[in-house]
């Protein structure tokens, strides 16, 4: 390296030295968190520039200085000289120990750390419990309860953990936090820490998220996690590789009253009466948007949440769910029911049926491609007791498309709902889509079906 080469560049250049070292040691000066939102907004340009740069020199002997100033004279990089005049001429490499060893110091390097290791540790973990080959396309709620009814397990680890955050146990919450970081487009760390810090008053995050359109921006990442299309690829590859608390997350969501019970468990924990203001504010913005998400996207009602007030009667966390109550439009219209074939017949029962169901099936689709076996295959599940629960012809409809997706059964049910109806009416009044031979014709199919569905459970029937 020729020292004078170099010195005469920094007098050349004082003016984009001196910039370069005043917003290096500012930056030196901050906190490790409020490096990380820098460098997230592009507001670190000289510390960014310098950790590429020792990157790129470094060595298994340490940092090769020679080696940054060749790259700083053959490429003409401004940063790269920079640094070299910095550590040259300026100390830098003592000013850069000493800084690195001054903010081990602080309070919350160590948090800091420890996380980026827990989250390492998530990563790992998670990964292994993911299978390696994706056995269908197909996502939809019905794929949440296939997972569940064949992992039981799994789900009973998922709530019992939830469980134990009512006694300090950060596990679920922090899971929770590191799938936000990951997947729902919030660029990892530097995304998380900015949503957070756009929650809490005295920063640049704050003062934006003010002048936004979305003055709660846990809204948005929340509502892209439960698009009813699961059109976010990163989420679709997890669920597609069947990741286990993934599909307990959503299935808890979805049909175990996630969010309420994910309320309570806020108000217990961030809304306490001696909760310091800004676990008070974190937490009322995390209700609204448990609230906003939960009947925009989730299907849950109105009064569902009113139910959650009036057993909360008073306190902080009734007023932020009132109030958030205030913001939102109610759903109208029916509401679907979600459950697979298993779950619609007598638990006792459902191997035998699920066969002999499937073997009427194949023999239908030998000789015709038609549905209108199913509603025949409906009314003799339901005239002959052998449907747990009341349920109606879309929810079976559904349940045998996800069962038997081989024999491709069209999604349309209009027609086939009819027939059903026309079935199972007293008198063939009001079908005037359905003839009296197609009624005559599926009443005695769905007769023929009934026994032989209960002569496969008791051979000995009459």
């Amino acid at each position: 390296m020729d020292e004078k080469v170099l010195l005469e560049w920094k007098e050349a250049h004082a003016a984009v030295y001196a910039k370069f070292k005043e917003d290096l040691e500012g930056q030196l000066q901050k906190p490790y968190h409020q490096n990380i939102l820098d460098l997230g907004d592009g507001n670190a340009e000289s510390l960014q520039s310098v950790i590429a740069n020792l990157y790129a020199m470094s060595s298994e002997n340490g940092f090769d200085i020679e080696k940054l100033y060749t790259k700083a004279v053959e490429s003409g990089d401004v940063s790269a000289y920079c640094l070299c005049c910095y550590l040259q001429f300026d100390n830098g490499a003592d000013r850069l120990a000493d800084a690195l060893a001054d903010k081990a110091e602080k309070p919350d390097t160590q948090e800091i750390l420890d996380a980026v290791e827990d989250y390492k540790r998530f990563y790992e973990q998670n990964r292994k419990q993911e299978e390696s080959k994706i056995t269908a396309d197909e996502l939809n709620i019905l794929s949440l309860r296939r997972w569940h009814y064949d992992h039981p397990e799994e789900y009973k680890e998922f709530t019992a953990t939830f469980q134990k955050a009512y006694d300090g146990d950060m596990t679920f919450i922090q899971t929770n936090f590191f799938f936000l970081m990951e997947m729902f487009s919030t660029k990892g760390v530097k995304g998380m820490m900015k949503i957070v810090a756009s929650l809490l008053p005295g920063n640049m995050h704050y003062q934006q998220s003010l002048m936004g359109n979305d003055d709660n921006p846990l809204k948005g990442r929340l509502s892209e996690m439960l698009d009813s299309s699961l059109n976010n690829e990163a989420i679709r590859k997890r669920l597609l590789h069947k990741n286990p608390y993934l599909f307990s997350l959503y299935y808890w969501i979805i049909f175990d009253n996630g969010f309420l019970h994910a309320a309570d468990l806020i108000s217990q924990t961030f809304l306490k009466p001696e909760s310091p203001y800004w676990e008070k504010l974190i937490g009322r913005r995390c209700v609204e948007t448990l609230i906003g998400a939960s009947i925009d996207k989730a299907h849950y009602s109105k009064a569902q949440w009113k139910e959650v007030t009036q057993k909360l009667k008073k306190g902080e966390t009734k007023q932020v769910i009132d109030a958030a109550l205030l913001e939102v439009q109610g759903r109208r219209g029916r509401k679907s029911t979600y459950v697979i074939l298993e779950e619609m017949l007598p638990s006792g029962e459902v191997p035998v049926l699920i066969s002999e169901i499937q073997k009427v099936l194949s023999e239908w689709k030998q000789v015709d491609d038609a549905d209108i076996i199913l509603p025949y295959i409906f009314a003799a599940l339901v005239t002959g007791g052998l449907i747990n629960g009341d349920y109606n012809y879309r929810t079976f409809h559904a349940a045998m498309r996800e069962k038997f997706p081989d024999y491709h059964i069209r999604e349309g049910f209009n027609w086939v709902e009819a027939v059903y109806n026309a079935i199972m009416s007293e008198d063939n009044s009001g079908n005037l889509d359905v003839s009296d031979a197609q009624i005559r014709r599926g009443r005695k199919y769905a007769r023929d079906i009934k026994l032989r569905l209960l002569s496969a459970i008791n051979p000995n029937i009459n």
